[in-house]
This record gives structure tokens, C-alpha cells and sequence, in this order.
């Protein structure tokens, strides 16, 4: 499960600008080619494992290459289920992620493999103007406050890319103030900034990390990181703002505090993200001499990546969607891993196993044997190289390394479709979040957000108009909304204390009614239970990931690779990103896919 099915916000790890004067690598590179890639196994089959397989077969088309999935079916997350509607009709209910953000500093590689796979024609967009992407919604304390959505550029530039104008319009504008003013979600809002301004806040001595919630905090004030963080939290991963990382969550901003306080003194974090002072204070650390670091090879290399995608079929595909806010396709994203599927199973050095488990990966005498169960008996297999897309936990029981385990939170999506349309209609939009300062009353259920599908996605669920000789098509008549229950609340609770589907649907019907009046019965209800789905990036991921970087190289010498949502991103983007980095490197030495973190390990020594 994707969790940005609100704000759709970007994990974007060490994502610094680097000068284009630097982009080459040096001769002091200490990166080399190693043994020729002849068999490659890939564990795990989700979107990331089978664009893992899709890259590697085209960039090495005389290797051998064994794609491993556990359960029965390809595509992990992301399904797209047809929920008859009716006789004839049916509505697409997201068992995943609902939507993909178009213009992501990662989207080009997804843009690359719309092309390739021919899914053109398959998408379906909204605009950035439009209503469902011009506003927003945060419940507190006991209704939906609309909140205009923006992307100016300190927001862009420090924090994400949000799906949404650069600039208001000035009922707009008139609009936030008016809210910021009355409404009692922004109470204290003005004061802290003022207070980051005026009294700018130092990151203590000797901290690595620290939780999003303590970082805002110290800037903004405690108010804003109840009422407006910890719902865009929620959003986000699913997480607790209290304990997830900033340094791995807000890379920009933990940088900027960092370098603005070495230069002046102070952390005058809010001034430092104006552009009349963000160039006098703020300048990347690359590192790039004779002999740059892994950690800037890596960005440099991936730069490159993006630069060169851009030139080509991706670039166009991305300029032709630059007015475009969140996009899918016409059956669902599950498209994007069935047109995956297809071209793999024509791909003639590929062989796709479904209901076969790696149990143990091990290296030995300078190849990987991987000890494989499936439905009949157990084998013994040999590669060359290894590529293991499956989530960080299994990796380390796979490899049987006692680095410390992960957080992962578990989600209730219940998708309810109503026959009477627009049952929303006084808070048209995307959807609204909850976050953590709202009355327990107004949220026993421990909901996390609620979707408006019929605005997010118009054009999914669409029928031939009923008109003799008129062949346009037409929206299907009714409501479909989403309500996701859970993460972080749900922590601590076995299987058996997670609710049933059938006390899914009515806590849903119960918060509907509650927040929004609706009373109907639902026509149809599709509920999805995601256990232990969503990795949390929390205090310290950076060090973790840098030191499970350096266990992979010491045990495996480089012939073990990672990628995948548990690293570097949580989102389809960052998930086919992370495929085609670690494919495109995969013939040099001492690489594992964690390049980024390398850095890490030299600063905690410090």
C-alpha cells in the first residue's frame, strides 16, 4: 500500500542540485567494472521486482535472468479491482495507490516506460486548475476546512512537489487568509512563524536526526505540527510525525538548517528558504574533486539518468503533462504492472515463478546460491548476481543479517460507491486528512483520511451516454469514496485485533455520516486490508540504512543488490526509479543500491 493518497508528497532522498558543470565522474573514480553479468535473480514481484526484470532484461539481453514471487500473483500493491455496478456497469476500486503524480523529480522514469509499454493511450489526467486539485481538506476539530493548494517555489524546492498551481489566484489568496484568520486548525500558525523568523530555533549539538514532529517544532511551534503535520503524516506514509525521521522525510530543509547554521550562526530556517537569501546561504555540498565519495557518485550517475530520459520520449511525454496534477490509467494503475507482466513473459531471458519463496541467500566462492521453496519441493539455485526488491525485514531473514529490523504499519482501505452523485457536493475535492489534534470523539475509528474518488479520478469510471446517436461517454451516476483506516494507531495490534471487513464498512458509514451528514446505504462496498504494508522511515533510517550498506558489502562483496519502497521512497516513482538505478549499475563493483547513504557512516564517526 501506497500512502499518498492524499497529498501525494515525494520521498526524495539527498536530493541536492548539483552543479551541471559537474555531472562527469572523475578519473579518480574508485567505481569498477566487475565479472560479467551472466545469471540474475530477482526477489520479489511487486512493481519494483518486475521493472527490476523489465531493465535488466534489455540492458542484458544474453544473461539469464529468474524473477521470484511468493504469492500467486505479480504486481504486490498495486490491484485494480471492477466492482460491478448494477447490470452493466462497473467502477475501478484501488486496492494500492489511487493516483500518480505527474512532474515528480522521479516521474521521467515512469514517463520512459509508458512509452516503451505502449500505455499512451491508456491515461487518464486532471489538471492542475481544476477543482479537485485546487483544493484540499483537513478535518479539525469537527469539520472539513478547505485549504487552497499551492506549490510555490521554497515549498518545491525544500520540501515537495505538490500536485498543484505555483501561485494563487487572489480569491484565493483572500480565501487562505480569511481560514488562517477564523479557522481554529491555523490557530498559532502566524505566531510561529513570526516566532522562526524572529527567534530562530538551533538544532542542538551532536544530533544526527530527529523526528518531523521535533524538527517543525522547534521552528514553528508544537500547534503546527498536531494540526497540520500530523495529518499530511498521515498521508504521507501513514506515520507518526513524532517518530518518523526528518532527515530521511525533509532532506532539503535538514540541510538547509545545517549549512545556514555553519554559515551565519544561527538556523533561521523560514528567512533561509526565501529566495532573496536562499543564494547567499545555501550551497550543496557535492564533494565532487579526484576523488568523490559513493554517496556522490551515486547522485551524480543517477543525475545523468534522469538528464538522458529527459531527451528523449520521456521528456516529450513529460512536457506534454506539465499542466497535469495527478494521472492513472483507464482500468486502474494495476495497467502499469500487467503491461510489465506481458512484456516480460514475451522476453525470451526471463523465467517468472509465482508461489516460490527465497528462503536464503548466501554467498559463496564468489557466486550467490539461493535456497528456493515452491509449491513442490525445495532447490538449490546459483547467480551470478542478486537483486532483492522484497521489503528490508524479509531481506534480512532471507540473508540471515541481525541488522536492526524495520517499522511497518498495516491499512483498511473501504471503498464505498453510492447511487446518488456528488453526495460531497459541499466539499468538492480531493479528499481531506485527519490529523492527530482532533477530538477522539469526532474519530474513534482511528481514521487517517478519506478520499473523494468520483473528484479525483472523473474520467475512470465512464459509460456510453444513454442519448440515441450521441457517442460521447459520461461519468457513471453516483459517489465513490475511500476511507483509510489505521497505521501508526494500529500499532502494537496482532492480526486477530484488526477488524473484520464487515466492521470496516460500518466504521466507515459511521465516520461518513459524522464528518459529512451522508446517511445512504452504500450500492456497493469493497474493503482491502493491508498488513504490515507501509515501511516508516523513522528516527535514525539514514545511519540504519548506511550501516546495512555496509553489512551487504562485507557479507556479499557486492553481488547482492536492494531496491524498493523500504529505502529510498515510498512511491511507484521512487520504486521504478530505484529498479532502473540499481539495473544501470549492476556490472560495477561494490555497489548494493544504498550509494546514497554512504556518506553516513563518515558522519556519525566525526
Amino acid at each position: 500500500m501506497h500512502p499518498r493518497w492524499l497529498y501525494q508528497q515525494h520521498i526524495f532522498l539527498y536530493n541536492a542540485r548539483v552543479p551541471s558543470g559537474r555531472r562527469s565522474l572523475t578519473s579518480g573514480s574508485p567505481l569498477r567494472s566487475q565479472q560479467p553479468v551472466e545469471k540474475i535473480a530477482i526477489v520479489g514481484g511487486g512493481i519494483t521486482g518486475l521493472a527490476t526484470a523489465y531493465y535488466a532484461s534489455k540492458r542484458y539481453p544474453s544473461a539469464s535472468i529468474s524473477l521470484f514471487e511468493s504469492s500467486s500473483r505479480f504486481g504486490g500493491v498495486i490491484e485494480s479491482a471492477h466492482v460491478p455496478i448494477g447490470r452493466d456497469n462497473t467502477v475501478v476500486c484501488e486496492r494500492g495507490p489511487r493516483t500518480l503524480r505527474a512532474n515528480a523529480p522521479r516521474a521521467p522514469v515512469m514517463y520512459d516506460l509508458i512509452d516503451a509499454l505502449g500505455l499512451r493511450e491508456s491515461l487518464i489526467t486532471v489538471p492542475k486548475n481544476s477543482r479537485t486539485c485546487s483544493t484540499r481538506y483537513i478535518l479539525y476539530p469537527d469539520h472539513p476546512v478547505a485549504i487552497p493548494a499551492f506549490n510555490p517555489a521554497p515549498v518545491r524546492r525544500y520540501i515537495a512537489t505538490i500536485p498543484a498551481p505555483s501561485t494563487l489566484r487572489g480569491w484565493q489568496l483572500a480565501r487562505l487568509l480569511y481560514l488562517i484568520v477564523t479557522e481554529p486548525l491555523f490557530s498559532g500558525l502566524l505566531a510561529g512563524l513570526f516566532r522562526s523568523v524572529l527567534f530562530p530555533s538551533s538544532r542542538p549539538s551532536g544530533i544526527q536526526d530527529e523526528s518531523v514532529g521535533s524538527f517543525l517544532s522547534r521552528h514553528f511551534g508544537r500547534r503546527l505540527v498536531d494540526n497540520l503535520a500530523s495529518a499530511i503524516a498521515h498521508g504521507l506514509n501513514a506515520g507518526d510525525v513524532h517518530r518518523i525521521s526528518a532527515k530521511a522525510l525533509l532532506p532539503s530543509l535538514w540541510e538547509l538548517e545545517t549549512r545556514v547554521k555553519k554559515r551565519t550562526g544561527r538556523a533561521g530556517l523560514l528567512r533561509a528558504m526565501l529566495p532573496s537569501v536562499k543564494a547567499r546561504h545555501y550551497q550543496p555540498d557535492v564533494r565532487v574533486g579526484n576523488d568523490p565519495s559513493f554517496a556522490v557518485q551515486s547522485r551524480l550517475r543517477e543525475d545523468d539518468m534522469i538528464a538522458q530520459l529527459r531527451s528523449g520520449a520521456s521528456g516529450e511525454l513529460e512536457t506534454n503533462l506539465k499542466d497535469t496534477s495527478v494521472f492513472s490509467f483507464r482500468r486502474g494503475i494495476q495497467e502499469l504492472p500487467s503491461a510489465l507482466e506481458a512484456a516480460l513473459r514475451t522476453a525470451e531471458n526471463v523465467q517468472m515463478h509465482t508461489k516460490t519463496s527465497v528462503e536464503k541467500i548466501a554467498h559463496r566462492n564468489g557466486v550467490l546460491e539461493l535456497s528456493v521453496l515452491d509449491q513442490n519441493n525445495a532447490t538449490t539455485r546459483h547467480f551470478t548476481h542478486v537483486i532483492a526488491t522484497a521489503p528490508y525485514n524479509h531481506v534480512l531473514s532471507m540473508t540471515n543479517l541481525h541488522n536492526p529490523p524495520m517499522s511497518s504499519v498495516s491499512v483498511m482501505l473501504v471503498t464505498l460507491y453510492f447511487t446518488t452523485p456528488f453526495l460531497n457536493h459541499s466539499h468538492r475535492g480531493f479528499g481531506y486528512l485527519i490529523p492527530n489534534s482532533v477530538p477522539a470523539h469526532q474519530n474513534p475509528e482511528h481514521a487517517l483520511g478519506v478520499v473523494f474518488d468520483s473528484d479525483a479520478m472523473p474520467d475512470q469510471d465512464l459509460v456510453l451516454s444513454s442519448v440515441p446517436g450521441d457517442n460521447q461517454k459520461q461519468q457513471i451516476p453516483g459517489t465513490k469514496i475511500t476511507v483509510v483506516f489505521g497505521g501508526h494507531w494500529w500499532d502494537g495490534r496482532s492480526a486477530a485485533g484488526l477488524p473484520t471487513e464487515a466492521e470496516g464498512i460500518t466504521m466507515a458509514q459511521r465516520l461518513l455520516q459524522r464528518h459529512l451528514g451522508i446517511t445512504e446505504d452504500p450500492a456497493a462496498c469493497f474493503v482491502t486490508l493491508r498488513e504490515n504494508a507501509i515501511p516508516q522511515y523513522e528516527v535514525g533510517h539514514c545511519e540504519r540504512m548506511a550501516e546495512f550498506r555496509e553489512t551487504l558489502l562485507d557479507r556479499f562483496q557486492g553481488r547482492l543488490r536492494v531496491a524498493g519502497a523500504s529505502y529510498r521512497g515510498i512511491g511507484v516513482h521512487d520504486c521504478l526509479f530505484s529498479a532502473r538505478s540499481v539495473v544501470e549499475a549492476l556490472g560495477v563493483e561494490r555497489l548494493t543500491g544504498l550509494e546514497c547513504f554512504a556518506d553516513e557512516v563518515t558522519k556519525g564517526r566525526e
